[in-house]
């Protein structure tokens, strides 16, 4: 590894661009499939969603791991990310973003078109997604490159790369290989409900740190957060359970413990849980004891939900920093 390319995090996942739209219920309500999820769908789909809401998206350079590898290099941890993007206008605006975060791209180049998400963000704060996964879909093992892994002390894999065949595994057994720790975004229900057998297999061999909502610890375990933290973390060293405005419940050792949320109003949860894991990761990564990682989590994951989209301004960065620092002074 060149001293330029010099990271301790590796992400793996989709990058991609978000179209942020504020609708009513009335709209949503037009829209196939379940609310608050994100399901895949066709590239003249998304256009008919985004033109049928009657407002001009705001766009930002996104991706569930891609939004939780910017949290880390926002927070001053050198990352890098890998993934497959188009040869095309957008494919160069992801590209940008990264490395204006200071995030090494280690990405790989595809004819078909970038992906994009549609973020449809309701009233009440809340966000569902409608995906092309274009490009990213085309990621697969043999894109990725063992020397990417070298000298990486974590590697972090979103479950999209459950859609591309071998990918996630690929992923994992090279971090493993290079002893790296591996944490792991379940994605979606979605995800879990289709591939529920192999993320346990996965959990069980590979993963340190799983993060979930309440939906896709329901799906993958049919219980509800407690109980279902609580019987992940008999499969890997640490599950965390995001439950919103209650906090999250994190599992060690079969014993799961709920840590609080930092009350604030929510204008949009797009990247919530991707920004919870950025501070979660930071402070695991210092060494902090599981509660200070949570209430880490906590104060980056409360930040963005007060802003429309999934990228926090460098000014509220420099907050966050400072609030971090006081934190870790008390304990």
């Amino acid at each position: 590894m060149d001293d330029e390319d010099n990271y301790e995090i590796l992400g793996v996942g989709a990058p991609l661009l978000d179209h942020l739209l504020i609708v009513n219920e009335e709209y949503l309500n037009q829209i196939s499939g379940e609310k608050y999820g994100m399901e895949t769908i066709d590239y003249p789909e998304m256009i008919q969603i985004i033109e049928g809401s009657g407002t001009v998206p705001k766009q930002i350079a996104g991706g569930s791991c891609a939004n939780a590898i910017k949290g880390l290099a926002s927070l001053g941890r050198k990352c890098a990310m890998t993934g497959k993007i188009g040869r095309d206008a957008i494919g160069e605006k992801v590209l940008e973003n990264l490395q204006d975060l200071g995030v090494t791209p280690l990405l790989h180049y595809s004819t078909t078109p970038t992906a994009h998400v549609t973020c449809l963000i309701t009233p009440d704060g809340k966000r569902t997604c409608r995906s092309y996964l274009g490009a990213s879909r085309e990621m697969g093992p043999s894109d990725l490159q063992p020397e990417h892994f070298e000298g990486v002390r974590l590697v972090h894999i979103e479950g999209y790369t459950l859609l591309c065949n071998g990918l996630t595994q690929k992923a994992m057994q090279l971090a493993k290989e290079k002893g790296a720790l591996v944490s792991f975004d379940l994605g979606s229900f979605e995800i879990v409900n289709d591939h529920k057998n192999l993320i346990l297999v996965l959990l069980e061999k590979y993963v340190d740190v799983v993060f979930a909502n309440e939906d896709e610890i329901y799906a993958l375990t049919g219980h509800h957060p407690k109980e279902g933290c609580s019987a992940i973390s008999t499969l890997c060293k640490i599950a965390v359970v995001m439950i919103g405005k209650d906090g999250c419940w994190i599992g060690h050792n079969n014993t799961p413990h709920q840590y609080p949320s930092l009350q604030v109003e929510a204008i949009d949860t797009t990247g919530a849980g991707d920004l919870f894991a950025s501070g979660f990761l930071h402070g695991y990564l210092a060494g902090m004891p599981l509660d200070a990682c949570a209430r880490w989590g906590a104060i980056t994951g409360s930040t963005v939900v007060q802003i429309v989209g999934a990228e926090i301004p460098p000014e509220r960065w420099e907050q966050i920093k400072r609030e971090l620092s006081r934190n870790k002074l008390k304990n």
